[in-house]
């Protein structure tokens, strides 16, 4: 890792304390993107409540680091209170349960043990095993209804097809990784399966030939493909920023756990055109084709998922290029988007996250998904 352990160190703290500034505004709710100066919040966390619980989860054990165990004591409640919200909400048939449950059930268990967190993160993997649609080898969207705009619910004036027959470019990573882990935990074929055909139907689906993504798939009741098509991105010919970011942090796990070439090969293709089509600090604009001027924003959350997927890549020969430029984002978002002056009224936040810019929706704000992952790169890092 290129960066210094003290750069590390004063980000953890920085997002630490985001967190507990965040959690004495919003108590039990859940923060979600950022208005202003105050979060907007939802009562269960919508799409995105796992992010919220592991970064609570990445508080308690940076205040155990430093000895604060009082303050460890308040993350860790209020994690489990939040899980406990997040188990009895979150619709099982949602592409979004395997992720939430793997980020309650599973990353909470390897950080205490805790039996019960297990089996959280078994049935979110149960619950996308179940959802997998055998025609389409796909889990499908499913039902729930996103915070944001009427925009985000469609591509047509009746707001779209059911999700049941709904793909997503996001599933490679927020439905699949969870498969892989208990996979790895159980040895049951059943997980594997589910994960390879999904990710190797991504492939197909929404991989384009130059390294673009699709974000949508329609497939009928037997799971024929109908049509593609771009909900966030600028048009059907552009390429949503944070959808690529989704795209990459799941092949390069499905790299990960298979070594299947075939995913290292699109990891390429699809980083390349990342790369091609960003900044040089490896920060994209929230599209990596539409027409860019002096306000078009940013998308922090778009980076800090591809450098989440690249630095989880095995290390070799193979992947040193696409680790390096892993870091090259971490460091960019380290020393330029997280605010890190302690007398900062937004100490610890990652800026200039864009939610939704078709629906002008959270377009130039934190989001709390984009804390999250830097957090988690920046306990990654410190352990290595």
């Amino acid at each position: 890792m290129v960066l210094s352990e003290s750069t590390l160190l004063e980000a953890r703290e920085a997002l630490r304390k985001r967190v507990d500034a965040t959690l004495a505004e919003v108590g039990d709710e859940f923060p979600y993107v950022r208005d202003g100066s105050t979060w907007e919040t939802t009562p269960n966390g919508n799409w995105c409540g796992g992010h919220w619980i592991g970064l609570l989860w990445f508080a308690r054990d940076a205040a155990l680091a430093t000895g604060d165990e009082d303050d460890a004591d308040r993350y860790e409640r209020a994690a489990r209170s939040a899980t406990e919200t997040v188990h009895e909400y979150m619709p099982r048939t949602s592409m979004f349960c395997g992720m939430n449950f793997c980020y309650a059930g599973f990353d909470g268990y390897d950080r205490t043990g805790d039996r019960r967190l297990y089996g959280i993160g078994l049935e979110g993997a149960d619950a996308m095993a179940d959802a997998f649609h055998e025609g389409a080898r796909q889990i499908p969207l499913g039902e729930l209804d996103i915070k944001g705009p009427e925009q985000f619910r469609g591509p047509e004036s009746d707001h779209g097809p059911s999700g049941n027959r709904i793909g997503a470019v996001d599933n490679v990573y927020t439905a699949v990784t969870v498969l892989w882990r208990a996979y790895e935990e159980t040895g049951d074929t059943r997980f594997r399966d589910a994960a390879i055909s999904h990710a190797d139907r991504h492939l197909d689906w929404y991989v384009r030939d130059d390294g673009r993504t699709w974000h949508h798939a329609v497939f009928d009741d037997d799971g024929g493909l109908e049509r593609q098509y771009n909900e966030l991105a600028h048009s059907e010919e552009t390429c949503w920023s944070r959808g690529q970011g989704w795209n990459v942090a799941g092949l390069a796990r499905a790299h990960a756990a298979t070594g299947a070439g075939r995913y290292l090969d699109a990891l390429e293709r699809t980083v390349g055109y990342y790369r091609q089509r960003s900044p040089a600090d490896g920060v994209p604009y929230w599209d990596l084709a539409a027409p860019v001027d002096e306000d078009t924003p940013r998308d922090t959350s778009a980076a800090a998922l591809v450098a989440d997927g690249l630095l989880a890549l095995p290390e070799s020969d193979d992947t040193a290029a696409l680790r390096a430029y892993g870091e090259t984002i971490l460091d960019s978002l380290l020393s330029t988007y997280l605010e890190t002056d302690p007398d900062a009224p937004n100490y610890g936040a990652v800026e200039q996250g864009c939610f939704n810019a078709p629906g002008e929706y959270a377009t130039n704000t934190e989001l709390i998904w984009t804390d999250y992952y830097v957090a988690r790169l920046v306990e990654d890092a410190l352990e290595e």
